[in-house]
């Protein structure tokens, strides 16, 4: 059994809440679903896995499988994901966060610590990952929640090309 396997096993889906209001039984399934993605899914594109509507509401409101997801998707990240895969995964992270960190409720607290424990895996994605995108998302998720702002900047620098020039002229 893989790591992200072993994570996503750790958790009682049947008894948390989903973003589509049902109990999140369903959910571990569709998380397999985006870590299979191939290398032809979505070119382009931003978020049009099937997660919509059950990560988070289709209101894009946290739920309670929100702070779950980002463990599970950080264990992913591990192991071999295709470049959509990839994208998709940290695409998730990120918007999860974004919400998360200007909110005070316990899911949004949750989040932020679930987040928080993979800041090296996230600045491993900016500096050497698969995927352009992938790093874009993982370095905004970064400036979210790493309140180290010399560390931020200079991975910023050594990113270089990696990031797009909006992020790459952040002034931080």
């Amino acid at each position: 059994m893989n790591l992200f396997e072993l994570e996503l096993e750790k958790f009682d889906w049947e008894l948390m809440e989903c973003g589509c209001g049902d109990n999140a039984a369903h959910l571990p399934g569709m998380i397999r679903e985006l870590v299979a993605l191939d290398e032809d899914h979505g070119r382009g594109e931003g978020f049009v896995t099937a997660l919509y509507g059950h990560v988070m509401s289709a209101a894009d409101d946290l739920v309670p499988v929100s702070a779950a997801f980002v463990p599970v998707a950080y264990a992913a990240l591990t192991g071999p994901l295709s470049e959509p895969a990839r994208r998709e995964t940290l695409g998730w992270v990120l918007r999860i966060l974004g919400p998360a960190v200007d909110s005070e409720s316990s899911v949004a607290a949750d989040c932020v610590a679930a987040a928080e424990q993979g800041l090296w895996l996230l600045y491993g994605e900016v500096v050497q990952g698969t995927s352009l995108a992938g790093a874009a998302y993982a370095f905004e998720t970064l400036m979210l929640i790493d309140e180290d702002l010399d560390r931020l900047r200079a991975v910023q620098a050594a990113a270089g090309d990696r990031l797009p020039w909006d992020l790459r002229s952040e002034e931080i």
